[in-house]
């Protein structure tokens, strides 16, 4: 399959999975509470083997340390900046956290991120990706959950039971122990494969499993976050949700080529982390504003509009790349 015939394909699933969850929960036919288990399938049977075939196939050079290192750097700051503003603008606890939040958690998964690095690139991008993902669970599960659940606890949400560094040293053990972890083990297990020298099977290529799983978990995840959107109350949060659009594809990016260029990055590493500081804002980002009791309606409409920016920016720049590459 040609690159462009795969990018049509993947932008093609990710719209029919939203729309398809979306009337699926609107006729009746799925329930809004399955999200979150389909979600969970999701991460274990798609995420994790993706990571692995992915970190096994990279060509490792010296710098691409450098790589989930800055990815980690920027999305602080960014959700930290996010705060910021969200704190001046007097906003609720509620709304505070997914603000801010959602500015530094970017979709860099295969679900959006990873399948432009595989478009643009192959596997090689993918893999590159991956190791920016491997921060992703410390990221999350240390730095987000945590201040997710913090501002929960402001607005009355949920009853504060331990010090904060006490309950993030918690958070961050029980998230590693927790099955949808799994994408981490496996990715580590493609690096030390990789390390070894011991080389991938072809037929992941000849058989376009990779591809085949993407397509997989984009439906599934995509189809949940559709399941979860109710239209009616989007109109009441575009402006916040815009405001957040605007630290992810203006402040994110220029932090992480501040960050990049400091760290002597360049080439395809340089290009692939770029391009993640400037995804729309994550799924994970939907989850937590319905663990901790945040505004699920402001984080639906930010993920909705985020992604509605960057597929509306995505086809002119993917026509452009296509036609001088």
């Amino acid at each position: 399959m040609k690159a462009e015939q795969r990018f049509v394909l993947f932008m093609a699933c990710i719209v029919a999975a939203t729309v398809g969850g979306y009337l699926a929960r609107r006729t009746g036919l799925a329930r809004p509470t399955w999200a979150g288990r389909i979600m969970s399938a999701a991460i274990v049977g798609c995420d994790a083997p993706i990571a692995w075939l992915a970190i096994w196939f990279l060509r490792i050079d010296s710098g691409v340390w450098k790589v989930p290192v800055a990815g980690a750097a920027v999305g602080v700051a960014t959700c930290l900046v996010g705060l910021w503003v969200a704190r001046n603008r007097r906003m609720a606890a509620t709304d505070a956290a997914v603000f801010g939040l959602q500015a530094g958690m970017g979709n860099v998964g295969y679900t959006l991120g990873g399948l432009i690095c595989f478009v643009v690139w192959g596997i090689q991008g993918l893999a590159i990706e991956q190791m920016f993902c491997l921060m992703w669970p410390f990221f999350a599960f240390l730095f987000c959950f945590p201040i997710g659940r913090h501002y929960g606890e402001s607005a009355g949400a949920i009853s504060v039971h331990a010090s904060p560094l006490g309950y993030a040293v918690r958070t961050l053990w029980r998230s590693l122990a927790d099955f949808r972890s799994l994408p981490l083990y496996l990715a580590t297990l493609g690096l030390v494969l990789n390390l070894r020298g011991v080389a991938p099977p072809e037929a992941v290529r000849e058989w376009h499993i990779i591809d085949a799983l993407m397509v997989i978990g984009i439906c599934m995840q995509f189809g949940s976050v559709g399941m979860t959107v109710y239209a009616g109350r989007i109109p009441l949060y575009w402006k916040k949700a815009l405001g957040t659009a605007g630290l992810k594809f203006i402040v994110s990016p220029v932090l992480m080529l501040g960050a990049a260029l400091a760290m002597g990055m360049e080439g395809m590493p340089l290009y692939v982390c770029l391009i993640l500081a400037a995804m729309p804002t994550a799924l994970y980002s939907v989850l937590m504003a319905n663990i901790f009791g945040l505004n699920r309606d402001l984080a639906n409409t930010t993920f909705i509009l985020t992604h509605a920016v960057c597929l509306i920016a995505l086809v002119p720049a993917m026509a452009l790349w296509h036609l001088y590459k």
